[in-house]
C-alpha cells in the first residue's frame, strides 16, 4: 500500500477517536464533572477520557476485588486526587486508554494489511499504564512539593500559635493566604475533618496517614501527643520546624555531593568524545597531507 495512503488512514483513525472522545466528554460535562479542583492542569489524554470512562463503572465495579479498589484509592488519596476521582473512575479511565489504544492500533495495521496481535497488546498494555505512570510522578512530586515547602508552613504556624492563636485558626489564615501546594491541601483537607467532627489530632493524624509522608507523619504524632500530655502547641511547632529545616538544609548537602557522580555520565560519553574529535580531526587532516606530501 502507498505509504502516503497509511499515513493518511492513521490520522483519520486518530481523529476520530480523538472526536468521539471529546463529543463523549461534552456530552457528559453537561451532567456533572469527575475533575477535582487542582492547581496543576491534568495531561490531555485524562482531561479527555475521563468522562466518557464513567460509561464502564458498572462493569469495573463488578469485578474488581474492594481490597484493589482501596489501594487504588490509596494512591489516589497520596496524590490528592481523591474523592474528586474514585478508585472505579481511575481504573475505568485506564482501561478506556487501553480499549482506545488497542483499537486505533488494530485499526492502522488492517490499513497496512498486516494484523499483529503481539503488538496490539503491546500497544494496549502502553495505554493502560500511561495514566499510571502519570500518577506515580504526581505523588513523587507531590511528596518531593511537601517536604520543601513544610519548613515555612512550620514557621508561620508557630508566629500564629505563639502570637495567641489556636492552631486551627493559624491553619486557616495559612490557607487563606498560601499559594496552591499540595501542603495546602493536606492543611485544608485537616480543616475539613476538623469540621466534619473529629478532633484536631485525630484529623492531622488521619490526613497525614493518607498522604504517607514521612514529615506529615511525625509533625501529626508530635501534635497528638502535645495535646494529649497537656504540652505547649508552639514549642512543638519550633522543634518540628527545626528538625525540619536541618533535614532539608541534610538533604541539599546530599544533592550537592552527588552531583559530580552524576555529571560523570555525560562527561564520559558526551562531551569528552566530542573534545576528542575537536582536538583530534585537525591533527589527522595535517598528518595525512605530511604523509601525502
Amino acid at each position: 500500500m502507498n505509504p502516503l495512503l497509511s499515513v493518511g488512514l492513521l490520522v483519520f483513525a486518530s481523529a476520530v477517536c480523538v472526536t468521539a472522545t471529546l463529543g463523549m466528554l461534552i456530552r457528559s460535562s453537561r451532567r456533572d464533572t469527575m475533575l477535582p479542583a487542582r492547581d496543576a492542569p491534568w495531561p490531555w489524554f485524562i482531561r479527555c477520557a475521563l468522562g466518557p470512562a464513567r460509561t464502564l463503572r458498572p462493569l469495573i465495579g463488578a469485578v474488581i476485588s474492594e481490597s484493589h479498589l482501596g489501594r487504588v484509592r490509596a494512591r489516589l488519596e497520596a496524590a490528592d486526587l481523591y474523592p474528586g476521582v474514585g478508585a472505579v473512575d481511575w481504573l475505568a479511565l485506564r482501561t478506556l486508554h487501553a480499549l482506545l489504544a488497542g483499537t486505533t492500533t488494530f485499526a492502522v495495521l488492517v490499513t497496512t494489511g498486516t494484523v499483529s496481535v503481539w503488538l496490539i497488546c503491546a500497544c494496549a498494555l502502553a495505554g493502560y499504564l500511561a495514566a499510571g505512570i502519570w500518577l506515580r510522578r504526581l505523588i513523587v512530586e507531590s511528596e518531593r512539593r511537601i517536604v520543601r515547602d513544610l519548613p515555612p508552613y512550620l514557621d508561620l504556624l508557630t508566629v500564629c500559635v505563639e502570637a495567641g492563636a489556636t492552631l486551627t485558626a493559624a491553619a486557616r489564615m495559612i490557607i487563606e493566604q498560601a499559594p496552591p501546594s499540595p501542603l495546602r491541601n493536606y492543611f485544608e483537607r485537616v480543616l475539613r475533618e476538623v469540621r466534619g467532627g473529629r478532633t484536631r489530632s485525630q484529623a492531622f493524624v488521619s490526613v497525614a496517614g493518607s498522604y504517607g509522608v514521612e514529615s506529615l507523619s511525625t509533625l501529626a504524632s508530635a501534635l497528638a501527643h502535645a495535646e494529649a500530655a497537656g504540652m505547649s502547641i508552639g514549642a512543638v511547632l519550633r522543634a518540628q520546624s527545626e528538625q525540619r529545616s536541618t533535614e532539608r538544609f541534610m538533604r541539599a548537602e546530599k544533592l550537592a555531593m552527588e552531583a559530580p557522580v552524576k555529571m560523570l555520565g555525560p562527561l564520559i560519553f558526551c562531551i569528552f568524545p566530542c573534545t576528542f574529535i575537536v582536538l583530534a580531526v585537525p591533527i589527522a587532516y595535517k598528518l595525512l597531507e605530511v604523509l601525502r606530501a
